[in-house]
């Protein structure tokens, strides 16, 4: 957000800018200090303070626009000057940079106060704590210190740091860990300073203050420099670029078009979060571990994804592409390997959704389903077909959605004497790549479903595919499917979801499309032969013998469709 905003109930403008997640994953929690002009004219200034968080928000203090622009401004400068010192790490600073620092405390205090520095008594107040604090009275400290010295940087921090932390935010500074008490004790003889010649200025004497200030350089805002970045030609690798390579190589012609698709997503996230972190799109060359540390700590706190995700999704897609790159001799090494999310026991699984409908849950999508309204277009029609019958597809076969949203009319008909639907990878994707027959229930059958079918036209039954996606002067295709399926269908997919969403919408409830094959499995267990069940579905065989063929199971699974309750929702 580039321009001052509002919220509710207030007439003051609102700083509000979303924090990058390169920046986020290191800065998260820590707090953010401006200084802002206090006024259109002059120097005096005052300090707000913010925290990390998604985004950086908080009041600009005034309801005059040309304020408001101005105190925005200065923000979005320190805002962004901030988010490079993150980026970049902390730096070790020099002795006169810490002098040239304390400085602009001492400059600060000056200019704000010289015309009307309040009272001598209050300045000499302030130069009295600094003293005493810089320089503690001898004896014992009032508090048990874990390390010598501790109880007098507690004060300092108390006392002098309130000044330091908005400079240091201010001109983008994140100084060593271990610089931080020299830090505080320099600026303290710089409050010190800046207190007694304010001290003066009250009591009447304005004699020029020369010597005070010409021991404190002038702050140029020089830090370290980086070391260059290498530079990149066009050819270099970078992660998209091996992505772009590993997709077009023969050795991908198995991988599923939906592994592909899946896969792309990834990468485009990686180079996001990579070409924020360094200003640009390293090499792969360039990576380390440390990056891919920092990609899934920014998955898991920003966008909120599981480690099992990050584990299964992100990093098994980032692994299967630079292993392979090193198997290219593209890469030297795969500087992924072995970085993973650990997954706490019992952690993830306390807030785990459970996967299986329940009878109410079940009654109510089907119920919904058979409200299903037609809609005008023939893409329409056709969604509402899929919200009419695919749900009590699922309930009577426990297949997956994407296997029935992708049926075709030629694949319903009569195999070995009883009506049934063939599911095949010719008709979009099978994650097997199987191909076996689920014989129909007879109450899809008496609420017309084969009717549907024979009304049906020749092709999907409940999608369009869209070949004109992947013609020669469109942009490149996640899945390099020329059939132009798998786009529509997951579009299928995530309506039907939306649709059961209607009547289920407890959050942590099932997967509403996949919970249909865990209770199909549930209401069937105890009922029919595992092996006949587990053919319904295509699910793993328990054993070698249960290897053998789907369709040599279907007179079996016939008989068992009798064994299969009716739904009595009507």
């Amino acid at each position: 957000m580039a321009r001052p905003t509002t919220r509710s109930r207030s007439t003051k403008g609102q700083f509000k800018k979303r924090v990058p997640s390169d920046v986020l994953a290191r800065a998260r929690g820590q707090e953010i200090f401006f200084s802002l002009p206090k006024a259109l004219i002059g120097d005096e200034r005052i300090v707000v303070r913010a925290k990390f968080g998604t985004h950086v928000e908080f009041s600009l203090r005034t309801n005059d626009p040309a304020l408001i622009n101005v105190r925005h401004g200065a923000a979005l400068e320190q805002f962004e000057r901030a988010c490079a010192a993150y980026r970049q790490g902390p730096q070790g600073l020099t002795h006169k940079q810490h002098i040239a620092l304390s400085g602009v405390l001492y400059r600060d205090l000056k200019e704000i106060f010289e015309d009307n520095p309040v009272d001598a008594n209050w300045w000499r107040i302030v130069a009295e704590v600094a003293e005493r604090v810089l320089m503690p009275p001898p004896g014992p400290p009032m508090m048990i210190e874990a390390y010598p010295g501790e109880a007098q940087i507690i004060e300092l921090e108390r006392y002098v740091g309130p000044f330091l932390n908005p400079i240091l935010s201010r001109h983008g500074i994140i100084p060593a860990a271990e610089e931080r008490p020299a830090l505080l004790r320099i600026f303290a003889k710089a409050l010190i300073d800046a207190a007694k010649t304010l001290k003066r200025f009250a009591e009447g004497d304005y004699t020029p203050d020369d010597t005070v200030a010409a021991k404190y350089p002038t702050w140029d805002g020089a830090l370290p420099k980086a070391p260059p970045a290498p530079s990149l030609s066009s050819s270099a690798l970078t992660a998209a670029k091996l992505f772009a390579l590993w997709h077009e190589h023969p050795d991908q012609k198995a991988v599923k078009p939906s592994t592909l698709a899946s896969y792309a997503p990834i990468f485009e996230k990686l180079t996001t979060f990579l070409t924020d972190r360094y200003g640009r799109e390293p090499s792969a060359a360039e990576l380390g571990r440390e990056d891919f540390r920092a990609f899934i700590d920014m998955r898991s706190t920003v966008d909120g994804v599981s480690a099992k995700t990050i584990n299964d999704t992100d990093l098994a897609g980032i692994n299967a592409v630079f292993n392979w790159a090193v198997d290219q001799d593209l890469l030297a090494s795969n500087p992924a390997n072995r970085v993973k999310r650990k997954v706490r026991k019992g952690a993830e699984n306390s807030n785990k959704r459970r996967k299986t409908l329940n009878d109410a849950e079940a009654l109510a999508i089907l119920r919904h389903a058979l409200s299903a309204t037609s809609g005008s277009s023939r893409a329409n029609r056709k969604l509402t077909a899929a919200k009419r019958w695919v749900p009590w597809l699922m309930a009577y076969t426990g297949t997956r959605v994407g296997e029935m949203a992708q049926l075709r009319k030629c694949d319903v008909g009569i195999y070995d004497g009883h009506p049934a639907i063939s599911i095949t990878g010719d008709a979009g994707t099978v994650k097997t790549d199987g191909m076996w027959h689920v014989p129909l229930h007879p109450h899809l059958i008496e609420q017309g479903f084969l009717d549907f079918v024979d009304a049906a036209d020749d092709g999907h039954l409940f999608l369009t595919p869209r070949p004109d996606l992947y013609r020669a002067d469109a942009k490149p295709s996640r899945t390099k499917d020329p059939r132009g399926i798998l786009g529509p269908l997951q579009s299928v997919k995530n309506k039907l979801a939306e649709f059961t969403r209607e009547v289920m919408p407890d959050p942590n409830g099932p997967a509403p499309n996949h919970g249909w094959r865990h209770y199909f499995k549930a209401r069937g267990r105890g009922l029919i032969d595992p092996t006949v069940l587990d053919a319904f579905g295509d699910h793993a065989p328990r054993s070698v013998a249960d290897r053998y063929g789907r369709d040599e199971l279907f007179k079996a699974m016939v008989a068992a469709l009798s064994k299969i309750p009716r739904y009595e929702v009507e």
